[in-house]
Parts: structure tokens; C-alpha cells; sequence
């Protein structure tokens, strides 16, 4: 009797989103199909992924982010747990819907790569419901650099035959997803278990005009652009933030790649939490 108590016990913690002995996770899904959950309590801060990854890629900053703060992960489109694209969508709209579902009503937003681009739109768009945003390996819409994105030339008609296998495996041995050893296998469980986001028809989605390049200038809340000193690609978007958004402070991460807080957690967790306790 007490083995099936306990027993039904461990289901119902299982079916509400919760681990024993750990912090309790709350997990949903919106109206539109985006997968997030939501652990800690206290102000709200939002852990926005870059692209082919999923929300397990900040499995550590969830951690100690939640000791202090109510910490928010979801999937973008096409990505993780999150649906497909079957129509039109913008990330925007995504990560809109996640505030709302959650009644948030404003946040902090983290963002690397992909996610970076979104928080910088989010804080253009909607500045009142934006405390202020960390852009990390950052990529502004719009901006074009000198420093192509070192992808090798096999890339493209990989893409074109539909080989997804095939491009993530090429992704893999790129210095774009490149990490730390205790990170590696993360990532490219995350690369591959995301193809599917190669079947979606890029038309579907829809950016914010105008872009973010032409007005930088306009962003008003406080801005920690992050880059690894590695991540040659993205270092001009940095340097662009860094000098034209109002205030934005720029940290280069030694020995930091593109996918900086797989590269490098503590120099990550360091430059975050200076940020965050700074009034």
C-alpha cells in the first residue's frame, strides 16, 4: 500500500511539471504552439535560443538564474518541443505570446545568436514590457559584416538537396557551434534532434521593419552585449551595438566562441550577473 502511494505520489509530480528534490518546473504550451517552462520566483527573466539548439542550451543559467529570478525558456518555432511553421509567424509574435500566457508584464531578455536578434527587437518594439537585454554572439537585422559566417562551400548544396543529417553534421565542425568539451555532446544532440527546422518555408516568416540596423540609436533600456573573443563572424555586430545603442557595454570573452555560455559558463555567469544587480 505504501509503495502505490508513493508511487502515485511521484506521478502526480511527474504529470505537474515538478522534480523531487529539485526546484519546481512549471511547463506550458501557448495558444500558437510554443513550448516553455518557468522555474524561481522574483523579477522575470527570459532565455531566448539560438538556432538549431533548444531550450536545453541553458540548462545552467536556468539554474542559478532561478535562485534569484523567475526564469522563463521556450523553443522557438520549429524547434524543441515547439510546432512547426504552417503559416505566417514572426519570432516576435512568439515570444509575445509566451509573456502573455505566462502574464508577464515585463522582463529581462537573454539572447544568443538567433535569440539575440529577437530580444533587440523586442526592445525596440515594445520598450515598456523590456527591463533591459543581454545580446550574446549577437546578430542585428539588417547589418551585414565584412566577416562572413565561416560555413564551408558544401554547405548550401547540402541545404539544397535536403540532406539535413548531412548539414548537421557539417554545422558540427564549424566554429559556430563549437563549446566547451562538458558541452559538446549537448550540442550536437540539440543540432540534430532540430532538422526539421530546415523543412520550413523561410516565406512563412516575417521580420520587424524596420530593421534593427537603422535604429539602433532608439534602443532605451540597458544593454550588455557579449562576444567571444573566438567568435571572428559576429565580433562586427557587437562592435556596432557596443557604439550605437545608448549606454550598451561590451564584454569580449577570452577564449569565448560563438556559443559563449556553452564556451565559457563562468565568464558568462560573471558578466550576466554584474549586469544584473547593476541599478
Amino acid at each position: 500500500m505504501v509503495n502505490r502511494t508513493k508511487r502515485a505520489i511521484a506521478l502526480l509530480v511527474l504529470a505537474l511539471g515538478v522534480s523531487v528534490g529539485a526546484q519546481a518546473v512549471r511547463q506550458g504550451k501557448t495558444a500558437t504552439g510554443i513550448a516553455y517552462d518557468a522555474r524561481g520566483s522574483g523579477p522575470v527573466v527570459v532565455l531566448l535560443t539560438g538556432s538549431n539548439l533548444d531550450r536545453r542550451m541553458w540548462n545552467r543559467e536556468a539554474e542559478w538564474l532561478s535562485k534569484d529570478y523567475t526564469v522563463v525558456r521556450y523553443d522557438l518555432r520549429a524547434h524543441g518541443e515547439s510546432d512547426t511553421a504552417t503559416k505566417e509567424f514572426s519570432h516576435l509574435a512568439d515570444l509575445i505570446a509566451v509573456l502573455d500566457d505566462l502574464k508577464i508584464a515585463n522582463a529581462t531578455l537573454i539572447g544568443l545568436s538567433a535569440g539575440s536578434s529577437i530580444a533587440l527587437d523586442a526592445a525596440l518594439e515594445m520598450p515598456a514590457r523590456v527591463e533591459r537585454i543581454v545580446l550574446a554572439g549577437p546578430a542585428v537585422s539588417g547589418f551585414v559584416s565584412k566577416v562572413p559566417v565561416p560555413f564551408p562551400p558544401e554547405l548550401m548544396p547540402t541545404i539544397q538537396a535536403r540532406e539535413w543529417r548531412k548539414v548537421s553534421e557539417i554545422l558540427l565542425t564549424t566554429p559556430v557551434f563549437a563549446s566547451s568539451p562538458e558541452s559538446r555532446e549537448l550540442v550536437r544532440q540539440m543540432v540534430f534532434e532540430n532538422e526539421r527546422l530546415w523543412t520550413v518555408d523561410r516565406a512563412l516568416m516575417k521580420s520587424t521593419t524596420p530593421l534593427a540596423a537603422t535604429r539602433l540609436e532608439s534602443v532605451r533600456v540597458p544593454t550588455l552585449v557579449l562576444i567571444g573573443d573566438k567568435d571572428v563572424s559576429q565580433r562586427e555586430h557587437a562592435d556596432v551595438l557596443g557604439a550605437r545603442v545608448p549606454g550598451a557595454k561590451l564584454v569580449v570573452v577570452p577564449g569565448g566562441t560563438h556559443l559563449v555560455n556553452l564556451s565559457s559558463p563562468k565568464e558568462f555567469e560573471a558578466a550576466v550577473r554584474a549586469f544584473l544587480s547593476a541599478r
